[in-house]
């Protein structure tokens, strides 16, 4: 062989080899490029799992907080609830990694709970609430999840950030506990906010929402009505952009734990054992939210009406408390009466408002001057309800409506009633003074229960009804006035529509008005021109009327076939309006099924004739200065951030 092939061989060898080299050092960087990857493909995807682990483990947390902020029995320990509720080692055994988890310090077994103190004034609300404002106790939650027996034990750390919110209900312009139902024939505007714990059905192209309107479960913006079978609207409504948004968040009712309609009923009612009147848990936070527990004052009768000679002084059947927790003991304390009726034996009757002991106590044996005791601005009344007599249309009580053996306040009258002194340590003044000193406000709410029972027989129930409530009382001002009762209510004239300075009667308006709510069974406007001497179904001429006040009171729900009347038959109505327009100015709060009123709505034409609604939403609600006496609150978990701590 020659030289020069020799050199030839050796330099294509060489040249392999080189080659050869160089593919392997290639073949080296991309394995080692695949290898580490790889393994930042599987520190990530460790992370990501990490990072699931720690958020449901903060999420764990706020489900145990959540449940104990509902049942009002939240604990201000943070560290307690960041070590008892972390996920168990049972409850990883299905997961593909275990966990350690860990707080802000890297302590072990322990989240980090900071839980805020609770404000003392009205906040700013986040998320789907944005706009509105409660008490808040804000809360934020972090977790890091450390991963065990890995090859990279990857930690990730989740902080949430939620608010545990109290949240005023006449914010809204419409709230349901239930389904949501709205079918207006009428122009209907509704600008104030929209919530229902249950669904929304809109089916008039007459109504329009000029606000937020969420629902818990579905919302239906169709014709047909989804929770009535046959009942159909004139079409699709009008909502602004973004609206309305379903399976939001439900809102928690002051009291039990499902938001069950027919228990949050017992919020009108007389209060439960563990929570009843003049006893001392009637003044703590959850007796509160029973409305006879927070009234100022405590208005009963007894179930035979007037009870002639059986009564000190004779005559009477009414008994009006004093509540308060800060008085003395027992915490309800007994008004004396302001009106006594009286005889000379001769001839006539006197009437006076001296404080008068009768013969019996004087021990001058059972006789007596005194015919009868009571107070001013409180009298029975009865009138008949065509609705809850309809019978078919032919009526109960020989071709009449049910009767209603209703207590009636007159506002008028009470605000008299209000600067009464001639007792000084006893009268009315005294006690009014006396609310300010202890509760920092007037005598501003009443809560009725009338012991007049519930006829089985369909032919009368009891009832409350609020008359010559023009103006509120002056000595409310500037808190408002609040009436609550368990039994249906009945307005009768125009509410709420001056003040001291002018009027707002027929509008829109509620610049000459007070704070005011009624809550009850049922609401019923009675015109001024009603007469309780009309015993027929319908009666004509109904004269405009203004109420002004917010409202909480139940309905007679849906069912397959007939329907709730909605929204627009909320007010429940009992004349011939014709042409007569109802304005009204308020929040719509509904929270369970009536007790009492449960006759199903009728068609227009029938017992009334639909008035010429003006409706409108008192945006003063939108100041928590101005929410009425008693105002329910709702309670909120609210959702303010989710981020990852670290990457």
């Amino acid at each position: 062989m020659s030289v020069s092939r020799r050199n030839e061989s050796g330099w294509t060898l060489t040249l392999t080899l080189a080659f050869l080299a160089a593919t392997l050092l290639v073949f080296g960087a991309v394995m080692a490029w695949v290898i580490n990857n790889a393994r930042i493909t599987q520190r990530n995807n460790q992370f990501n799992l990490s990072e699931a682990a720690a958020e449901a483990a903060t999420e764990k947390v706020l489900s145990r907080m959540n449940y104990d902020y509902v049942s009002q029995s939240i604990t201000n320990s943070g560290n307690w609830y960041g070590s008892q509720f972390l996920p168990t080692t049972n409850e990883q055994a299905s997961w593909p990694v275990q966990y350690i988890f860990s707080d802000t310090n890297g302590v072990a077994n322990q989240i980090s709970v900071n839980l805020g103190v609770w404000t003392t004034n009205a906040q700013p609300l986040n998320s789907q609430f944005y706009g509105l404002y409660g008490e808040i106790q804000p809360c934020t939650i972090t977790a890091t999840a450390t991963p065990v027996g890995q090859s990279y034990n990857t930690p990730a750390s989740v902080c949430e950030s939620i608010q545990f919110a109290s949240i005023p209900l006449f914010q809204f312009a419409i709230f349901y506990n239930m389904d949501l139902e709205i079918a207006a024939a009428q122009t209907l505007n509704i600008a104030g906010p929209v919530f229902s714990n249950g669904g929304i059905w809109s089916g008039s192209t007459t109504v329009s929402f000029a606000n937020t309107v969420a629902a818990v479960g579905n919302v239906s913006n169709m014709v047909s009505d989804p929770f009535c079978s046959g009942y159909t609207g004139s079409g699709p409504s009008t909502y602004i952009p973004g609206q309305p948004t379903q399976h939001n968040t439900r809102l928690t009712m002051p009291i039990g734990t499902n938001n069950d309609p027919a228990t949050i009923e017992a919020l009108v009612n007389l209060p439960p054992t563990n929570y009843a009147m003049a006893t001392a848990n009637a003044f703590t936070t959850n007796g509160q939210y029973y409305f006879a527990n927070a009234a100022d004052l405590y208005l009963t009768n007894f179930v035979n009406g007037t009870n002639w000679g059986s009564l000190t002084p004779v005559g009477t059947n009414m008994i009006l408390y004093y509540q308060s927790a800060v008085y003395n003991w027992p915490y309800l304390t007994n008004l004396p009466y302001d009106l006594y009726v009286m005889t000379n034996r001769v001839s006539h009757t006197i009437f006076t408002t001296n404080f008068v002991s009768t013969n019996a106590s004087a021990g001058l044996g059972n006789a007596t001057n005194i015919i009868w005791a009571g107070y001013s601005f409180i009298t029975n009344v009865t009138f008949y309800d065509w609705r809850e007599g309809w019978n078919g249309g032919s009526g109960v009580n020989s071709g009449k409506g049910k009767q209603v053996q209703a207590v009636q306040i007159d506002v008028a009258k009470f605000n008299v009633w209000l600067t009464n002194d001639t007792w000084k340590s006893n009268g009315a003044a005294y006690f009014n003074n006396l609310c300010w000193t202890n509760k920092s406000h007037a005598m501003d709410s009443i809560y009725i229960w009338s012991s007049v029972p519930l006829q089985t027989n369909g032919l009368s129930m009891p009832a409350v009804r609020v008359a010559n409530g023009g103006m509120l009382p002056v000595n409310t001002a500037p808190k408002g006035f609040t009436v609550a009762s368990a039994m249906p209510l009945y307005i009768l004239g125009s509410y709420n529509y001056q003040d001291s300075t002018g009027s707002s009667l027929s509008q829109n308006s509620t610049t000459h008005t007070w704070p005011a709510a009624f809550m009850a069974d049922s609401i019923t406007i009675l015109s001024g021109s009603w007469s309780d001497t009309v015993y027929s179904k319908k009666p004509s001429a109904a004269s405009a009327t203004t109420v002004n006040a917010a409202l909480v009171a139940g309905i007679v729900r849906s069912t397959n076939s007939v329907y709730s009347g909605g929204v627009e038959n909320f007010l429940r109505t009992l004349e011939d309006w014709g042409s007569s327009t109802l304005w009204w100015n308020g929040s719509i709060i509904v929270m369970f099924p009536s007790r009492y009123a449960t006759n199903s709505w009728q068609q227009t034409g029938n017992y009334y004739g639909a008035p010429n609604r003006k409706w409108a939403f008192d945006t003063n609600f939108l100041s928590a200065s101005k929410l009425p006496p008693m105002t329910p609150q709702s309670k909120g978990v609210i959702r303010g951030s989710w981020a990852p701590a670290n990457h």
